[in-house]
């Protein structure tokens, strides 16, 4: 059993995922979570497994972010959404839908060596079935088709699509692709119950970190909130998310960072029928016509997203 001693500053993703994988390697773990709750910082929805939202980025990242998905959901399978993602380039992108098939086709080849490699990792469905193309003679005949209550098929799952999205709108092909949903609550939930069965860690809620002195054997911290005193730690690990910063201040480190906060606004849409994809439709970066996002959750509600000048920080 380690006696190594690590304070882990934030319970987001980050900083819960850093404490339950210490933990289960018996290292003592203390987690300060300045909020009530764990994963309780800036609302994610979506498994990028594979980027497909984002065009921009090149193939090296897409591949990581598959790789780096596809282990977050053998890590996490109870936060998984198992519905797709369709994605629809405007008539009047400058875009062509046709150039996102290059890059899928990649990301299909490389899903069916992971796979093969170790078959742990067919979690985004069968490797061949990746990605699947709809032309808009097949959107047609789906928009005459009624919703299914739960979809069993990729042609099932695209009907409410067909029947709202106007498809004289649309280049074709339109692309449904294997990049999951993810439920942040029941993340923050499952992994909370996870921790508190590790008899090495302790969270702390509803603490903030006010100041960080080193020291010889590593750290002395004091907190504040509902747990307040000094601690000593070994190491410290910043999990602080989008307030990394403020731990770099306590330390007097400077670091440079970009962070990119994209507005999400959540609707109920009480008549919605039946189940839906995610729809992206994708537009260009710092125009008023940036790419939208519709993220359905469960009884009606969903969230959406954009990426415009006026609502994207």
């Amino acid at each position: 059993m380690s006696t190594k001693r690590i304070v882990i500053v934030g319970g987001g993703v980050a900083g819960v995922t850093a404490a339950l994988f210490l933990g289960r390697q018996g290292v003592e773990v203390t987690l300060l979570e300045r909020r009530a709750t764990l994963v309780s910082g800036p609302p994610f929805c979506h498994l990028h497994a594979g980027g497909n939202l984002y065009r921009e980025i090149d193939d090296a990242q897409c591949l990581t972010l598959l790789r780096q998905s596809i282990d977050f959901a053998r890590l996490y399978p109870f936060v998984v959404d198992r519905r797709p993602t369709v994605i629809a380039v405007p008539t009047e992108d400058r875009g062509r839908a046709a150039d996102l098939l290059r890059r899928l086709e990649l990301l299909r080849d490389a899903y069916v060596r992971m796979v093969a490699e170790d078959p742990g990792r067919r979690v985004l469905g069968e490797p061949s079935e990746y990605f699947r193309l709809f032309e808009r003679t097949e959107m047609e005949a789906l928009a005459r088709r009624e919703p299914v209550e739960r979809p069993r098929n990729a042609e099932e799952w695209m009907i409410p699509v067909a029947r709202h999205l106007d498809l004289a709108r649309v280049q074709y092909p339109l692309i449904q692709v294997q990049e999951y949903g993810l439920n942040l609550f029941r993340l923050g939930a499952g992994a909370g119950l996870a921790l508190e069965a590790l008899p090495n860690v302790r969270i702390h809620r509803g603490t903030r970190l006010v100041d960080a002195i080193p020291s010889e054997k590593g750290f002395r911290l004091r907190c504040a909130g509902e747990f307040s005193g000094e601690l000593e730690a070994e190491y410290l690990i910043n999990a602080a998310g989008f307030r990394t910063g403020e731990i770099d201040d306590l330390l007097g480190l400077r670091e440079k960072r970009m962070v990119e906060f994209k507005a999400a606004y959540t609707a109920r849409w009480k008549e919605r029928e039946a189940l839906w994809p995610e729809l992206i439709v994708h537009g260009e970066r710092g125009t008023p016509r940036g790419m939208g996002q519709f993220t359905p959750y469960p009884v009606g509600y969903v969230q959406l997203h954009g990426m415009t000048p006026e609502i994207t920080l």
